[in-house]
């Protein structure tokens, strides 16, 4: 799939402002390769020789002057990070929580006085019915964790 090389003109304020960013001496490498490639663009080079005189993928020189073109030097800054939908909203996790504090032998778990976190994990796991999925042990540490509830304290 062949890309679209947009053509970047810059103003004299953007040019001082990029060129400023690769020399400064306390900035962000990133903020100053980024604005290497974009200097680069409006000096007429292909991707291809900008990838190789500044050391990234084509696809990255390429990325950056399309960003560059939309939003201009706004474009070069890092874009927040946002973290993926939980798997386990906080009702999953309240019937957890409300899981670890009733005794393992009023489930029909003969000789057991508390939870461990295997065992949660592992009870959970072989009863679907519960609407709880299948958390792995690390996930279920984590949410007794969050919460604050130790299981050897109940």
């Amino acid at each position: 799939m062949a890309r679209h090389r947009v053509a970047i003109l810059l103003e004299e304020s953007e040019r001082r402002e990029l060129e400023r960013r690769v020399g400064a001496r306390t900035g962000s490498q990133q903020a100053a390769r980024r604005a290497q490639i974009v200097l680069r663009a409006a000096a007429g080079e292909p991707d291809a020789a900008i990838a190789v005189a500044v050391g990234v993928a084509e696809r990255t020189v390429w990325m950056w002057r399309q960003r560059f073109a939309r939003d201009r030097l706004a474009g070069l800054d890092d874009r927040p990070h946002h973290p993926g939908p939980r798997q386990y909203p906080a009702e999953v996790q309240a019937k957890l929580l409300v899981l670890a504090c009733t005794k393992p032998a009023d489930l029909g778990w003969a000789g057991q006085t508390h939870w461990t976190v295997v065992d949660l994990a592992r009870y959970v796991g072989e009863h679907p019915e519960l609407g709880l999925g299948a958390p792995s042990k690390s996930t279920v540490g984590v949410i007794l964790r969050r919460h604050k509830l130790r299981l050897d304290r109940l």
